[in-house]
């Protein structure tokens, strides 16, 4: 069975770290950008199954880093999950507005966000 590809984006490096291990650990392929800008770069050689990314960075907010994915025509329709501190209704409400998949608030455990993934992802 082919592994699914995750592009994970975050600002903080032991978060990423935690999430692409737990991610490996249940047999996700996983790349990792620490800014929005690193990972639309990947996006131009990697197809990833799902991206996820924190919203609070800079200088690319995890709004911004979504809005400019859905502009490249092949991942518009890819699932799309915020992870994030910011537990804010509003926030929430926003985000499901534009189109996100699922807003997942941290800390989160690895086996809701496995379970997550793969009802979005079917391989």
């Amino acid at each position: 069975m082919e592994k699914i590809l995750v592009l994970y984006v975050d600002d903080e490096a032991e978060v990423l770290e935690t999430i692409r291990s737990g991610l490996e650990e249940r047999d996700y392929e996983v790349i990792t950008a620490t800014s929005g800008s690193e990972g639309l770069k990947l996006l131009r050689d990697k197809t990833p199954d799902v991206i996820i990314t924190d919203i609070r960075m800079t200088p690319m907010n995890g709004f911004e880093f979504f809005q400019q994915v859905r502009k490249i025509p092949k991942f518009s329709e890819t699932p799309f999950f915020f992870l994030t501190v910011i537990d804010d209704y509003l926030a929430q409400k926003y985000s499901h507005t534009l189109g996100v998949d699922a807003y997942i608030n941290k800390p989160v455990d690895i086996s809701n966000l496995d379970q997550l993934i793969r009802q979005k992802v079917k391989k």
